[in-house]
């Protein structure tokens, strides 16, 4: 039975906590589990505050409303739920994609064998299937999409291809290769 979205972000936050108290107090390891702990609080607010996909472009009357929230913000006023609820979307995201570029470094850093001092030429989809054997599909949908709106002028105006959903499964096979990495943590991050 699938569960709801606040109780997998609870577990998330249960796995979360242990990974904390298990792994060692390295500054790579506090740095990316403190990066992906506010991947959580983003997508917890997100939830919140009323998160719904967008599959389509902006509405018309979008514009005009970001040049009201430029002037409440700046005055520390309450804005539209909804554009906040986006804003926590993608900062979820994007930390989310973040970890797909710095876990697999993480757990390459100190085995590879380097070059001249050069590490070898891949991608991240690569760089992630050389240190996780498990399905990581989701995720890196999430890579992709941050990836769009980090290099493309129009982002993702014309609707997302990651939705809450994508971005929760994403999130479960991050951890899911942190949990099943704690031995090689343990062992390179003393």
């Amino acid at each position: 039975m699938p569960k709801t979205i606040q109780e997998q972000l609870t577990n998330y936050g249960v796995s979360l906590h242990e990974l904390f108290v298990d792994l060692p107090q390295h500054s790579a390891i506090t740095d990316t589990l403190d990066y992906i702990l506010g991947a959580l609080y983003a997508l917890s607010r997100a939830h919140d505050l009323g998160f719904r996909d967008r599959k389509s472009g902006h509405l018309s009357s979008y514009r005009p409303n970001l040049a009201k929230y430029a002037l409440s913000i700046s005055k520390s006023e309450n804005i539209n739920r909804r554009w906040m609820a986006g804003f926590y979307f993608n900062s979820s995201i994007q930390r989310i994609a973040a970890a797909f570029d710095r876990l697999p470094q993480m757990l390459k850093a100190k085995m590879e064998k380097r070059v001249a001092g050069k590490r070898k030429s891949t991608s991240a989809r690569e760089r992630m299937a050389e240190v996780n054997s498990a399905a990581f599909a989701h995720w890196q949908r999430v890579y992709d999409e941050v990836n769009a709106f980090k290099h493309s002028p129009e982002g993702r105006a014309d609707g997302r291809t990651v939705l809450m959903d994508d971005a929760l499964l994403a999130f479960q096979q991050m951890l899911g290769l942190i949990a099943t990495s704690k031995p090689t943590l343990k062992s390179l991050y003393k």
